[in-house]
Formats: C-alpha cells, structure tokens, sequence
C-alpha cells in the first residue's frame, strides 16, 4: 500500500489541500505554488510508478481522489472566488465555477472504467491542465490592469468555465507527452512552441500557464492525431 507512487499520489493530495487552505487564507501566491507542486506530484507517480512496475488498482483509484481534490476541487474554488468579486449579474452565478468540479469527477471516473484510452492521447483535457489553466488564471486576476480588461468580463470567463467543462469530458483527443528518443524527435516541436508560451512568465509570472495549456489545446486540436501515432518504446 505505502508504496513510493502511491506516497508521490499521497503528496499530490497533501498539496491541493495546502491550496485550499492558502485560497481560504487569500494567499495566492503559496495557493498557486502548490497548485504547481501538485502537478508535479500527479506526474511523477506515474512516471515512477511504470518505471518500477508498481501500477495497481489501489494506486489508480488513489490517483483520481487526489485529482478530484488538487484539480478539482480547486479549480472550482478558485473560479468561485475570482467570480465573487467580479460584477455577476446574479451574485449565485459565482457556483458555476463548481462546474469544474463536478465535469473533472466525472472526467476521472471515465479515465478508470474506460478501456480503451488511446496509448498515445488522452480522450478529453486532463484535469490538471484544467486546474493549471486557472491556476493561471488566478494569477492575471490579481493584477489591475488584467482584471479590468475584457479577459475577466463575466460573459467571458463563463465561457472559459464552460469551454474548459466541456472538453475533460468530450472525445477530443489530446495529445500525450512522452519523453522517449523517437517521440521527443518527432514532436520536440510541441515542447519548444509551448516553451516559448511559458516565456510569457517574464511578464505575466504565473498567468504563463494559462498560456501553455491553451497553446497545448489548440496544438492537439489542430495537428491531425495521426502525427503522433508512433511507436513510443
């Protein structure tokens, strides 16, 4: 049970509830950087998990209940909180933002009974690129001249909400990092674009992943599947 995957899914779980409590306390910054860490977390548990060959049930149900948390969970809190202070033409549309919530559980509980996942994409955007998304998010919310700008207007960002729900549970597929020789070869590409979008942090600090995870959709989106159909191994 207490395996190293399962103690990396455990830390996963630790950092998102450490950003709710940083949310809860309007500390942002601490809120976004273990957001980030959580990341990193849900990354390394399974890249370390294959490598040791120490997949199981256990771990994957485990994996998902700290997903629903840290990219879940948070997401939806840190939507309702940038709408909260936003001119809502009803004060209740700030819950829309729980939509988040609810569309990743149901995104994660698909990921587990569904079968036939591609071995090269995933079907629908994973849930920590939707919690990255706003992550980032939340980061542009606090500077002034960005939250009065036409990327925060309520229509706007609903629509984000919505269009970011829509796609964990739709059937795009979405491209899969690999970092093998003859993957990285082939689709370094990838990596450089979204690269230079994370440049964007030297004027935009951590509203950079917002960037990089739109330039992924779009990317995944655009470049027909079947450029990245290759042998991983």
């Amino acid at each position: 049970m207490f395996t190293i995957p399962n103690l990396l899914t455990s830390c996963n779980l630790l950092f998102g509830c450490l950003a709710l409590v940083s949310l809860n306390k309007s500390n942002i910054d601490w809120c976004i950087y273990f957001i980030i860490l959580a990341g990193v977390a849900d990354f390394l548990d399974g890249f370390v998990a294959k490598r040791m060959n120490q997949n199981t049930e256990l771990g994957v149900q485990l994996d998902s209940l700290s997903d629903v948390v840290s990219f879940g969970l948070l997401p939806g809190m840190m939507a309702y909180a940038m709408m909260e202070q936003m001119q809502l033409p009803m004060p209740s549309l700030a819950f829309f933002g729980f939509l988040l919530t609810l569309m990743a559980a149901f995104r994660l509980v698909r990921f587990n009974v569904n079968v036939k996942q591609g071995n090269h994409y995933f079907k629908g955007l994973p849930v920590p690129a939707s919690g990255l998304f706003f992550a980032g998010m939340l980061s542009l919310f606090q500077r002034e001249e960005i939250r009065s700008s036409w990327l925060f207007h309520p229509f706007i960002f609903l629509s984000l909400i919505l269009a970011i729900s829509i796609l964990m549970v739709s059937n795009v597929k979405m491209i899969k990092y690999f970092f093998y020789k003859r993957w990285m070869k082939m689709n370094g590409f990838i990596l450089v674009i979204e690269g230079v979008g994370m440049l964007s942090a030297i004027w935009i600090g951590a509203g950079a992943l917002s960037v990089v995870v739109l330039l992924h959709i779009l990317i995944s989106i655009l470049i027909p599947l079947k450029h990245f159909q290759i042998n991983t191994t």
